[in-house]
């Protein structure tokens, strides 16, 4: 049986998303710890969950994410990205989170996403989604690029792209 979430630590760079989402998420009643850059473990207050951005300015919430859960185990974590891929989602799950949310996230999502039936909700939701070609695109792009270790140099080599075709590519948007 899965805890209640009472007190969330939030991580995520962006200042108006962060601040939205604390003062959303503490009407909910949530006591919120929320940090613009990956804390260190002596300012993390033992939370019972962990809502992480993929991305948090030069920090990796992939290694945030396996120390978090070494420091306080049954942590519940839930990790968000606007360049999520199903590579970054395997990954976070192996490391031990139990949801992932594409960008944009909003508070009812993260509620959900914590909820007791977070896993069967988020399964019957990509069972309906159909995956476009450019986002299966993106996804084996990022999934090569996490490969080369973020090398974009090795990325386009393997991917048989210029440097600067597969930056653009990078930057463009996927369509839902």
């Amino acid at each position: 049986m899965k805890s209640t979430v009472k007190k969330l630590l939030l991580i995520e760079d962006d200042e108006r998303l962060r601040e939205v989402l604390h003062q959303e998420l503490e009407e909910r009643g949530l006591v919120i710890q929320s940090f613009a850059q990956i804390p260190s473990m002596d300012q993390v207050h033992s939370p019972d969950g962990v809502l992480l951005d993929l991305r948090v300015g030069n920090g990796n919430g992939m290694d945030f994410l396996a120390e978090i859960t070494r420091k306080f185990p049954g942590v519940r974590v839930v990790m968000m990205s606007g360049f999520g891929s199903v590579a970054s989602a395997v990954k976070a799950m192996q490391l031990g989170a139990e949801n992932f949310l594409a960008k944009p996230v909003t508070p009812d999502m993260i509620v959900k996403a914590f909820s007791e039936d977070s896993v069967a909700a988020t399964q019957a939701t990509q069972d309906e989604e159909e995956i476009s070609l450019a986002r299966m695109e993106r996804e084996y792009i990022d999934y090569v690029l996490q490969g080369s270790n973020g090398n974009i140099t090795q990325a386009a080599k393997k991917l048989g792209l210029h440097r600067q075709s597969l930056q653009r590519k990078l930057r463009k948007n996927i369509p839902k």
